[in-house]
């Protein structure tokens, strides 16, 4: 199955419409959006004028449902996150078998839509960094991936098969991936051992919702979690402070990472900042890539809207002093930061090798 629209003569609809039925009788208001991934999301209501959200979501049978994207992952981690003390969404209703949940509506202000509202960016930003600090304490004892050797991680190499081609106009050399991540390998290599435990992987102001008549950390609506991992602790924080989605004010970095490191030993305070800078430059390199790969393979061109922050959020991690040999072998090799002209999709595919990542 995946996600469908309101359509009074489709199966789909109608499983829509029984499921809603037995759920207690809600009744389809509008679409409320979707993501990259094969999910959707529709504002539903009840007689009594009670609102909630219905994610459709593929099935964790179907090959749509790929590692990150599984209805039953998203129903266990809301649960344990919740019983930590954070504010995951209700689950009023679940059918895994029909891909449908049915959950607590947070309402319509996300964290970016509390910035632009005029909200002060420092409390915003702190009340997310909370959240970490929160689930670095208290975070469920689950059965997770491991970040380093899953997709996330590997993804940093997607800046080579995927930009390099659409610059160069031809197709990426044997062993130039690989040279790549070799450097990575070193980099990582010389690092201290990071503070590890759970990750939301996702952390961005997008996926944080801005919950009214809410205090303390209940304020903070998670969503988009189910893609979890074991992991450096400093990702998410890399992920806030560098969202390729929106300019984050330079007044919220070292308030921010202050906050977070409190209550760490001075080891290990710099050590998160040490991989904060790493996981912040692996990041825009496997979202340099993969907004592209959005647009080539998955037919999304939008987020190619993104490419000029995230190579200009790349450029400003590159001067950090630990990413210098990264640094070099990009000038070594002549990769240019640069946002690309336009792309051609149809142009652009010859040139991507059959074991791009």
């Amino acid at each position: 199955m995946t996600a469908c629209a309101p359509d009074a003569s489709s199966p789909c609809e109608a499983a829509r419409r029984d499921f809603l039925g037995r759920a207690g009788g809600w009744a389809f208001l509008a679409p409320v959006g979707a993501d990259s991934s094969s999910r959707s999301y529709l504002r539903v209501q009840d007689k009594t004028g009670k609102t909630a959200i219905l994610m459709e979501s593929a099935l964790d049978s179907s090959p749509l449902s790929t590692p990150g994207h599984k209805i039953s992952d998203f129903l266990r981690i809301a649960d344990a996150l919740r019983g930590s003390g954070l504010h995951t969404p209700e689950i009023y209703a679940a059918a895994p078998d029909q891909g449908f949940v049915l959950m607590e509506d947070f309402g319509d202000v996300s964290f970016r839509a509390a910035l632009e509202a005029g909200a002060d960016p420092v409390e915003v930003y702190t009340l997310a960094a909370n959240v970490l600090i929160h689930l670095r304490g208290a975070a469920p004892d689950l059965a997770l991936p491991d970040y380093f050797a899953s997709p996330v991680h590997t993804g940093r190499r997607r800046i080579v098969d995927w930009l390099l081609p659409v610059q160069r106009r031809a197709v990426n050399p044997d062993g130039l991936a690989e040279d790549y991540l070799s450097v990575w390998d070193k980099v990582q290599s010389a690092l201290p051992p990071p503070m590890t435990g759970f990750l939301h992987v996702d952390f961005h102001v997008d996926n944080l919702m801005w919950v009214e008549g809410k205090q303390g950390l209940d304020r903070c609506g998670l969503l988009d979690f189910q893609g979890a991992m074991r992991g450096p602790l400093a990702y998410d924080l890399a992920n806030l402070l560098g969202d390729m989605r929106v300019d984050v004010p330079d007044v919220v970095h070292d308030p921010v990472m202050t906050r977070f490191c409190a209550g760490m030993t001075r080891q290990d305070a710099e050590s998160t900042r040490l991989w904060c800078a790493v996981l912040s430059a692996q990041f825009h390199c496997r979202m340099a890539g993969q907004v592209i790969r959005l647009a080539l393979v998955g037919g999304k061109p939008l987020y190619l809207s993104y490419l000029p922050r995230i190579l200009r959020l790349l450029r400003a991690d590159l001067t950090a002093p630990i990413l210098e040999p990264i640094r070099r072998w990009m000038d070594e090799n002549n990769v240019d930061l640069s946002p690309p002209g336009a792309i051609n999709p149809e142009e652009i595919k010859k040139f991507i090798r059959p074991d791009a990542f």
